[in-house]
């Protein structure tokens, strides 16, 4: 079942529910205290310099934004009738361009933003959590900048506590845009001219939100990570349960199974990474609440209730040691 990977001493992480690495689908608490809590977990791999200079990836347009929710090209608007809460958790999150709706867990995130935007994003509008929050119907509510101004400005909204369909979110009042093909977002899929106007002219829509201050020093290297951003690559991931990881390779990468589903997928998965040129790992619950960045190196020996250096964690910006364990019979 080793290597252990905590964010403190081994005894101490396992009976508070802060292991974040353990193999040969081990359970009892070890697994009981996260998994089935933090939607699961998750390692990833971050390419060398070098190994970077030979892989081609690209930073998101949306830079310092997290996208939680898609709809595709369609009649209808989001599947979800959470008021946008961040509760409903549907279809495999497979980014800007998937086929299917699909949303990520993303109430127990700390941000303070929203962004709404089409899937061209030749329409757009960034607002404030608490804007979109409260029972409103055809109120104003203020929009911080759009694809129509760079400048704060209000349009009317409507959130009703007894409509599935609202929140209904609008670059200017919600009749003239449902007129204009200006939604950018409505939910319990609704479909009429409110969908029909822009969802197949604009190739869906998605919906981003931004870390605050105090949730990006906590919470925005795990989410980079999940997108695949600064170098990060997901390589195995478990989902939510009673048991760690399948594997039985020691974090070397060899064990290949599953199908490679993304980081919110309820299958455990994992695909080969020996051969990658990388230099460090980060293990992370599903929900990124709980994550470490360490060495390679550190990783990569024999040691039994050992300190090793942790480089940063959801503990500590500072570097730290915790004692874990990988045994050549364990």
């Amino acid at each position: 079942e080793d290597p252990w990977i905590t964010l403190r001493d081994h005894s101490t992480s396992v009976r508070a529910g802060e292991v974040l690495y353990g193999g040969n689908k081990f359970g009892n608490i070890h697994a009981s205290n996260v998994l089935p809590i933090h939607e699961g977990a998750n390692v990833f791999v971050r390419l060398s310099e070098e190994g970077l200079a030979n892989q081609q990836w690209c930073e998101s347009k949306h830079r310092g934004w997290t996208l939680v929710r898609h709809v595709p090209p369609g009649s209808t608007w989001h599947p979800a009738t959470d008021r946008l809460l961040g509760t409903d958790v549907y279809g495999k999150a497979l980014g800007p361009t998937a086929d299917e709706a699909w949303s990520i867990r993303f109430a127990n995130l700390d941000y303070d933003e929203f962004m709404f935007s089409t899937g061209d994003c030749q329409k757009w509008l960034m607002t404030k959590k608490s804007q979109v929050f409260g029972w409103y119907s055809n109120t104003d509510r203020q929009i911080e900048a759009s694809s129509l101004s760079d400048r704060p400005y209000e349009a009317r909204w409507y959130r009703r506590a007894n409509n599935k369909e609202d929140p209904w979110i609008t670059l200017r009042d919600h009749s003239e845009s449902v007129r204009d093909g200006e939604v950018m977002y409505g939910e319990d899929k609704f479909g009429n001219i409110h969908a029909s106007n822009v969802l197949p002219i604009h190739n869906g829509a998605d919906v981003w939100m931004r870390l605050s201050e105090e949730g990006r020093k906590q919470q925005e290297g795990c989410l980079a990570a999940r997108e695949g951003r600064d170098g990060w690559q997901l390589v195995r991931r478990v989902g939510p349960g009673h048991m760690w990881h399948p594997a039985t390779d020691q974090l070397i990468g060899s064990d290949v199974y599953g199908s490679p589903e993304g980081f919110n997928s309820t299958k455990a998965w994992s695909v080969p990474f020996n051969t990658l040129d990388y230099d460090e790992f980060m293990f992370a619950t599903g929900d990124c609440l709980k994550w470490l960045i360490t060495k390679k190196d550190t990783v990569f020996a024999w040691y039994s209730n050992g300190h090793r250096t942790i480089e940063s964690s959801s503990a500590s910006d500072q570097p730290y040691q915790a004692r874990w364990y990988r045994r050549t019979n364990n």
